[in-house]
């Protein structure tokens, strides 16, 4: 999201420049939608467009539900937490007003490098009509934009820069990868949960079945989250044992050790798989496949869902918990030159809490919400917003690795 809210503060300023265009064809209706925009007023194309980005930048501004630190949290997006339905209210207020303005006759609105088509909003209108008529997702409508404003040039991992993996059930059984053009390097391929999981020819069989487990697991309780989470294309991409995130081909630029989680208009998540606990592998600490998948459920479903339940209580929690102290020990792999502050303990209370909750091991794995007794006693409010979401049923993680505890 602080990729695409930058995109939108640059534009805003070049709109506010001369722009130009030039006179084509009337201007067409979507497709179906007769209905749907049929008492559109027609306005002057650059005020159109112009509008249309200012009210998206407005949208993706909104703090309603995110921390914000300090007094310029606009010098950097490092200084909030961001929480909301952002994709949500973006795709709703964009349809809200192509219901009331269309562009008058144009065919190219530019101004210096930034070009936007009559196609380009021919296009926009259509995806947001389909999704009202269940074609299309709100994933669609805001892959689609953002690509128009430049991200997907600029991030690699962008969803419009890699064909979709085609979701095939397999069991509890790695099969060879049906890897699209441009990701061969990912040889293996299991699914679960809804998500896809693959990895190269390095990434153990076993690790790919561990994450299998955990998806298929968090994923039990939860009422139509799998048909979400396939809808939305998640997919979980394995690395490792060794190295980092620029191993994978969607990210060669990026070197997270550990992984990062998958925003709505991302490609993929990721997770280091010699991070992943099983037989063999007997790692004692934090599991990146949960950690990042609560992220990237956040991020796809409860943001396109408009779930205000969770973000009205997520960030009061985390404060709470803060405050008194028994939260936020530890320390994250920030970007260089970035000083952890309280937005950052804020951003991951979340994901940080159900991992714990999930796993249920004690404080060898976790330095706080290491158990579910220990959240029960300690964070009641964290603990009953879980179990909202998450399965109620215990689940024997990585069995086995108590003997393999050394104190």
């Amino acid at each position: 999201m602080v990729r695409f809210l930058s995109l939108l503060l640059f534009f805003v300023f070049l709109i506010s420049g001369n722009s130009n265009h030039t006179i084509a064809n009337e201007y067409p209706q979507p497709d179906g939608c007769d209905n749907i925009f049929l008492n559109a007023e027609e306005i002057n194309s650059d005020d159109f467009i112009r509008n249309f980005l200012e009210k998206s930048e407005s949208v993706m501004r909104d703090t309603t539900y995110s921390y914000v630190f300090g007094d310029d949290p606009e010098a950097s997006g490092d200084y909030i937490a961001e929480f909301g339905p952002f994709d949500y209210n973006l795709f709703n207020e964009s349809l809200e007003y192509f219901k009331l303005y269309k562009p008058s006759e144009f065919d190219i609105w530019d101004d210096w490098d930034f070009e936007i088509t009559a196609e380009d909003i021919l296009l926009l209108r259509q995806i947001a009509c389909d999704i009202t008529l269940d074609k299309k997702i709100i994933r669609d409508f805001s892959i689609k934009l953002t690509e128009l404003l430049g991200e997907a040039e600029e991030w690699t991992g962008h969803a419009a820069n890699w064909e979709d993996f085609p979701y095939i059930e397999t069991g509890n059984v790695v099969i060879e990868s049906p890897s699209p053009e441009g990701l061969g390097h990912y040889k293996k391929y299991v699914t679960g949960g809804g998500v896809i999981i693959v990895g190269g020819k390095k990434v153990p069989d076993a690790a790919m079945l561990a994450a299998r487990e955990a998806v298929v697991y968090m994923t039990s309780e939860w009422d139509g989250i799998r048909n979400k989470l396939k809808e939305n294309k998640v997919r979980i991409s394995l690395f490792g044992p060794r190295g980092d995130t620029s191993k994978l081909p969607e990210y060669k630029r990026e070197h997270e050790p550990g992984g990062f989680a998958m925003g709505l208009t991302d490609t993929s998540m990721t997770a280091n798989s010699g991070w992943l606990c099983y037989e063999g592998n007997w790692e004692i600490g934090g599991n990146t496949v949960i950690h990042e998948l609560v992220h990237s459920i956040q991020h796809t479903v409860m943001n396109t869902e408009n779930d205000l339940y969770f973000y009205e209580r997520i960030v009061p929690l985390a404060l709470s918990a803060i405050e008194r102290g028994i939260y936020g020990d530890f320390e994250q792999n920030l970007s260089k030159g970035v000083e952890q502050n309280i937005s950052h303990l804020v951003g991951e209370y979340w994901a940080l809490s159900v991992e714990g909750y999930i796993m249920n091991k004690g404080p060898d794995f976790k330095n706080s919400h290491y158990t579910r007794e220990w959240i029960k006693e300690n964070d009641p409010g964290v603990y009953d917003l879980i179990r909202r979401y998450y399965p109620k049923v215990e689940w024997d993680y990585c069995p086995g690795v108590e003997k393999h505890i050394r104190h």
